[in-house]
C-alpha cells in the first residue's frame, strides 16, 4: 500500500483490517455522491444560462431608439447581467471541486475492490479530446467579458459627454452620477461574489511529497505556507451554526 493511500485511509479512519466493509461502503457512497454532483453541475449551468437569457432580452426591449425608459435601465440591466455570468462561473468552480474530491476518494478507494477501473482511461489515435466542464468554464468567462462589455457601451450610450471630447467635458450631470453609481454598485456585488469562497474547517493532513508523511497542519500553519501547497487532506469539523 502506498504512502498516499495509507496517509488518506488514516485521515478517513478506515486503516484498520477489520474496516474492508466500511472502504466499500465508501467506495459505493462516493461514485453515488459524484454522479449526483455531475447532475447538479448542469444543472446549475443551466439556471444561470437562462437567467442570462432573461437578462439579455431585458436589455434588448429596454435599449431602444424608440424606447420612453430611461437610458440607465440598460446600464442597470447590463450590470446584473455581469453579476449572473459571474455567479455562473463561480458556481462552476464551486461544483467541479466537489466533484473532484468524489472522484479522489474513487480514486484512492476503488484499487481494493474494482482494480484501476475508474482511474485506467482508452485513449484512441486522436488524442485526449477536450473537457466538456471545462469548455463550459471557459464560455461561462466569456460571458463575464461580454456581459462587462455591454456595461461599458449601455453606459456610454447613456451619457453622450463620455466621449473623451474636451469641449464636451462639463460638470457631471444627474445621469452620469446614476451611472456611475450603477457601474460601483456592480463592482461591489461582483467583489461579495468573488468573497464567498466556501469555508471549511478542519484538521489538515498533507500528502508525503508535501509535508512528510502523517504531519497534521493546521489552518495556521496551512496560510504560512501560502502557495507551497499543492494538496491536503482536511477532515471537517461539524458545522453546527
Amino acid at each position: 500500500m502506498s504512502e498516499v493511500r495509507k496517509l488518506y485511509l488514516r485521515t478517513l479512519g478506515l486503516q484498520a483490517s477489520n474496516k474492508k466493509g466500511a472502504r466499500s461502503a465508501a467506495l459505493q457512497r462516493a461514485h453515488e455522491i459524484r454522479e449526483f454532483e455531475i447532475e447538479l453541475y448542469w444543472k446549475r449551468a443551466n439556471y444561470f444560462w437562462l437567467l442570462q437569457a432573461a437578462v439579455f432580452a431585458a436589455v434588448g426591449l429596454t435599449w431602444r431608439s424608440d424606447s420612453s425608459l430611461p437610458l440607465y435601465i440598460p446600464v442597470a440591466l447590463s450590470g446584473l447581467g455581469v453579476l449572473t455570468a459571474l455567479a455562473g462561473w463561480l458556481a462552476t468552480q464551486g461544483s467541479k471541486f466537489w466533484q473532484r474530491n468524489w472522484e479522489h476518494h474513487i480514486d484512492m478507494l476503488e484499487g481494493e475492490f474494482e482494480g484501476d477501473l475508474y482511474k485506467t482511461v482508452y485513449i484512441p489515435k486522436s488524442g485526449v479530446r477536450w473537457s466538456l466542464s471545462g469548455v463550459s468554464e471557459s464560455l461561462a468567462m466569456c460571458f463575464v467579458m461580454f456581459w462587462i462589455f455591454l456595461l461599458v457601451a449601455t453606459s456610454f450610450h447613456a451619457n453622450p459627454k463620455w466621449n473623451l471630447s474636451p469641449k464636451d467635458l462639463s460638470v457631471p450631470d444627474t445621469m452620469e452620477f446614476v451611472t456611475l453609481g450603477l457601474g460601483l454598485a456592480t463592482l461591489a456585488g461582483a467583489t461579495r461574489l468573488w468573497r464567498r469562497r466556501g469555508g471549511i474547517k478542519g484538521n489538515l493532513q498533507g500528502y508525503p511529497e508535501d509535508f512528510g508523511f502523517g504531519e497534521p497542519y493546521t489552518a495556521a500553519k496551512l496560510a504560512e505556507l501560502g502557495t507551497n501547497v499543492s494538496r491536503v487532506l482536511m477532515r471537517r469539523e461539524p458545522n453546527i451554526n
